[in-house]
C-alpha cells in the first residue's frame, strides 16, 4: 500500500514536471531572444510575466466566463507584456546602450526597472480591492484522471505545446527568415550591420515587442492554473534564468533545461519530502544548485540544440 502510495506520487510529480518545466523553458524563450539579440542579461524580464498575467485577469474578468473571456485575456496579456518590454527597453536600456553600457551596467539597470515595475504593480494592487492575489476566472479543467490521485489537466497541454511550438517558431525565424538574419547580424556587430543598411533600431524594437509578448503568453499560461501576485514573476526568476543559461540561451536547449529542472524539482522534492521529511520550500535550491554548477563548469551552457544544428547545416 505504501509502495503504490509512493509510485503514484512519484508519477504525479513526473506529471507536474512536465508542465512546470515547460512554463520554466517556455518563459526563459523571451529572455533568451532578448538577451542573444541586445545583449542585455534582463532581470526586469520577470515584471513582464507578471503585468501579463495580471493583464489576463482583468481582461477575463471584465469580458467575462467562456472562450470570448480566454481569447481577450490571451490578447491582453501579450500585448501588455510586448508594452512592458519595449517601453523599458526605450526608457532605460536603449539609452544606456547608446552611451556605451556593458552588460554590467545593463544587468544592474534591469534590476531597477524590476522594481520600479514590481513595486507600481504591487501599489496598485494594494489599493484595489482583490488584486494582491488573482487568477484567471477559467480555470485548469482535468482531462484524465490516473488512479484517482494523479491528473492530467489542459494546462499541462497548454504549457507543453506552447513550449515546443514557439521555440519552433523562434528558431525558424532566427535561421529561415531575412528578419531573423538582421537580428543575427546586430547581435554579432551592431555598427556593421547598421552599414550594411540593416535598421539597427527597429530590430532591437521588434525583438523586445516578439520577447515581451512571449513573456505576456507566459503569464497568460501561469494565471490559468495558478493564483499570482505581483512578486510572483520575481518568485520564477531563478528557475527562468536557470533553464536559458543551462540552454546556452538557445531555443530548444532552453525548453529542454526547463523541463528537465522542473522534473527534478517536483520528483527530488517529492522524494526527500517523502524519506527525509524535507520542507518543499527548499526546491529552489535545486535551480540554485544548477546555475552554479553550470557557471563553474559549462558557462556556455549545457544543451545548445541550436548551435548545433546550425553547425551541421554549414
Amino acid at each position: 500500500m505504501v509502495e503504490s502510495a509512493i509510485l503514484y506520487g512519484v508519477l504525479g510529480a513526473v506529471v507536474n514536471g512536465l508542465r512546470v518545466g515547460s512554463l520554466y523553458g517556455l518563459m526563459a524563450l523571451g529572455l533568451t531572444l532578448i538577451f542573444r539579440v541586445t545583449k542585455v542579461p534582463n532581470f526586469a524580464y520577470a515584471e513582464y510575466i507578471t503585468y501579463g498575467a495580471y493583464a489576463a485577469y482583468l481582461a477575463a474578468v471584465a469580458a467575462g466566463v467562456g472562450g470570448a473571456g480566454l481569447a481577450a485575456a490571451l490578447l491582453i496579456a501579450v500585448v501588455v507584456g510586448a508594452a512592458a518590454a519595449l517601453t523599458s527597453d526605450e526608457l532605460a536600456f536603449k539609452p544606456l546602450w547608446k552611451r556605451g553600457a556593458t552588460p554590467l551596467h545593463l544587468l544592474v539597470a534591469s534590476i531597477g526597472v524590476g522594481l520600479v515595475l514590481r513595486y507600481s504593480l504591487l501599489a496598485v494592487a494594494a489599493s484595489a480591492a482583490g488584486l494582491l492575489e488573482a487568477a484567471l476566472p477559467v480555470r485548469s479543467a482535468t482531462i484524465l484522471s490516473i488512479g484517482g490521485i494523479v491528473s492530467v489537466e489542459t494546462s499541462h497541454l497548454l504549457a507543453i505545446g506552447a513550449a515546443v511550438v514557439f521555440a519552433a517558431a523562434l528558431h525558424w525565424l532566427f535561421t529561415r527568415t531575412r528578419t531573423g538574419k538582421a537580428m543575427r547580424a546586430t547581435a554579432s556587430n551592431p555598427v556593421l550591420a547598421r552599414v550594411t543598411g540593416i535598421n539597427i533600431y527597429a530590430i532591437r524594437r521588434i525583438t523586445w515587442l516578439i520577447g515581451g509578448g512571449l513573456a505576456g503568453f507566459a503569464g497568460f499560461v501561469y494565471a490559468y492554473y495558478y493564483y499570482v501576485n505581483p512578486e510572483s514573476g520575481w518568485l520564477m526568476l531563478l528557475w527562468i534564468f536557470a533553464a536559458a543559461t543551462m540552454g546556452g540561451f538557445t531555443f530548444y536547449g532552453s525548453i529542454v533545461s526547463g523541463v528537465l529542472l522542473g522534473l527534478a524539482e517536483q520528483v527530488v522534492s517529492f522524494l526527500a519530502n517523502t524519506y527525509l521529511g524535507l520542507s518543499t520550500a527548499y526546491a529552489p535550491v535545486i535551480a540554485l544548485v544548477a546555475l552554479i554548477v553550470v557557471l563553474m563548469y559549462r558557462p556556455e551552457g549545457v544543451i545548445r540544440l541550436e548551435s548545433l544544428s546550425l553547425k551541421r547545416r554549414a
